[in-house]
């Protein structure tokens, strides 16, 4: 059978054992499906058929699910069983996404799970803790394959086998000196065709790429993308091996970094966590935008203001009030467009605030580029195919000619505030995230109509 037609072929089964509620069916599709298509289709149900199915659930498949699940289900699926089912379940979560539920719960529920814990565990767990849940530190995992320098390939293989049942990531293993500070890295392939005499150090890549335990865990993660790691050793100061991060967890973390970026660029606040968008309340989603969407429409009030205060040119020529929609949006969507670029750079690390004049010459030269040409079309429409005709004692084309300028101006200008204020953000140490599109559509808003209004006014004669 075809990879397509097996997958949904499960996630139909999926679906009809979630639905029936029969703990027997889910149990049976639970060993058959993945996880994490399990999870995907908790998701999919209403809060309280989703409850009661994950406090019926045996201690064992929950303990296969646990990984995949929100925190909030996790929570509320532990605290209806027994102590010992709670420890099996726990017990079965890697170091790092255990620390990720201590930390996510409340701080009662988190200490009651601790508690829970075997000294092994709970030790690995209180090393994770010490790092704030955001920094290289507080993402990786202990669960990693370490070996001495001063071993053969031989003695090598034979420490793993050892270690093999608790470590996370076999396919890169770490060597220390006596001190546990990290000197080197192997692959499984270079013990496997190497001789068992052959010392590990002269295999080894030397001087491995490290992060320091408190370094942020997106320039980890973006550390991972560039080099094309598998896994990237955490180091404290003194290049002690701490821990690993894997690419599971890298590219959870760059979809939580992503996923803030957009909700901040769209003017929406707070921590979304780890729920599914269907099992957020309303009132969640009410306070995460209401005081974006106020800020911005009390800004607004500023464009009603300049209206008023050009009420006079409007009296006299309004026909100007044919081409003011235009000009605001072609400036907020440049501007826009001007932000994501800076921004996205950012995130790539293509560009730091360091090269701030060299980004905004870029952005006023594609600014000026697209500004003239919009605006000779502009003008070119007005002057030769007139939606209606200007108002008497008007000339045309020096009607097409204040309209074209405009948006010349226009565009520009909004090139130049679209690039500088994410970069002006990085350099106040603020997200540059932040002053994406909303603020930045109400910002060229009106700086757009303070353009227009005063070219028509000096060209015009009104």
């Amino acid at each position: 059978m075809a990879s397509e037609q097996w997958q949904d072929q499960i996630s139909d089964e999926i679906t009809a054992a979630l639905e029936s509620g029969s703990v027997q069916e889910i149990i049976a599709v639970s060993e058959k499906g993945h996880p994490a298509d399990i999870a995907t289709g908790l998701e999919l149900l209403d809060d309280e058929r989703r409850d009661l199915i994950l406090t019926s659930l045996p201690a064992d498949t929950l303990s296969r699910l646990i990984e995949f699940l929100p925190a909030s289900d996790v929570e509320q699926a532990l605290n209806q069983r027994d102590p010992a089912d709670q420890r099996q379940v726990l017990e079965a979560l890697p170091d790092d996404e255990l620390a990720d539920l201590i930390q996510e719960v409340s701080g009662e529920e988190g200490k009651k799970f601790i508690n829970l814990l075997s000294s092994d565990k709970k030790a690995a767990l209180e090393k994770l803790l010490e790092y704030p849940e955001n920094t290289a530190g507080g993402r990786m995992t202990t669960a990693f394959a370490k070996l001495r320098k001063n071993l053969t390939v031989g003695q090598a293989i034979q420490q793993l086998e050892s270690q093999k049942e608790s470590t996370e990531v076999l396919s890169r293993i770490y060597v220390v000196d006596a001190k546990d500070r990290i000197v080197g890295k192997l692959r499984l392939r270079d013990l496997a065709f190497n001789s068992h005499d052959c010392p590990i150090k002269d295999v080894m890549i030397s001087d491995p790429i490290t992060v320091t335990a408190d370094t942020d865990q997106e320039e980890a993660a973006q550390m991972m993308q560039k080099y094309d790691f598998v896994a990237l050793p955490v180091v404290n100061k003194k290049d002690h091996l701490l821990g690993v991060i894997t690419h599971d967890d890298a590219m959870d973390i760059l979809e939580e970094e992503t996923t803030e970026d957009i909700e901040k660029a769209s003017g929406i606040g707070g921590e979304r966590g780890d729920i599914a968008y269907l099992q957020i309340p309303v009132i969640t989603h009410f306070k995460r935008r209401f005081l974006w969407v106020l800020g911005l429409a009390l800004t607004a009030l500023a464009s009603g203001w300049i209206l008023h205060s050009y009420k006079e040119q409007l009296n006299s020529a309004f026909i100007l009030t044919l081409y003011l929609p235009m000009i605001v949006a072609a400036g907020g969507n440049t501007g826009a467009q001007s932000a994501t670029m800076i921004i996205r750079s950012m995130a790539l690390g293509e560009l730091s605030s360091g090269q701030f004049s060299r980004a905004v010459w870029k952005e006023m030269r594609v600014g000026m580029l697209l500004g003239l040409v919009l605006g000779i079309c502009i003008a070119a429409q007005i002057h030769f195919f007139p939606i209606k005709q200007v108002d008497q004692g008007l000339s045309t084309l020096a009607f097409a000619a204040v309209v074209g300028f405009s948006l010349t101006i226009q565009i520009l200008s909004s090139t130049i505030i679209g690039a500088a204020l994410p970069l002006l953000a990085t350099i106040a140490r603020l997200d540059p995230a932040v002053v994406a599109s909303p603020a930045i559509t109400t910002l060229v808003d009106i700086t757009g109509m303070i353009i227009y209004f005063a070219i028509a006014s000096a060209f015009l004669s009104i």
